[in-house]
């Protein structure tokens, strides 16, 4: 995902973090909607859920490129 950024070392929660703003506004918003009922309201109303999720897409995210290095 990140190898391009780091050779020697780990791709960090913020690395990743930081390219996800690249993201494209419809993107995310596709992202939302297939991921909770109401997409955006929903992440907005239960932020508990939605850093949670996040947190373990992340790790996911990291997984995948230690893999790949």
């Amino acid at each position: 995902m990140l190898n391009f950024m780091n050779k020697n070392h780990d791709t960090t929660k913020i690395q990743i973090l930081w390219q996800m703003r690249k993201w494209s506004f419809s993107y995310i918003n596709w992202r939302l909607t297939t991921a909770y009922p109401q997409g955006w309201k929903y992440a907005i109303l239960h932020p508990i859920v939605f850093v949670k999720d996040l947190w373990k897409y992340l790790n996911w995210c990291q997984s995948i490129d230690k893999d790949i290095n």
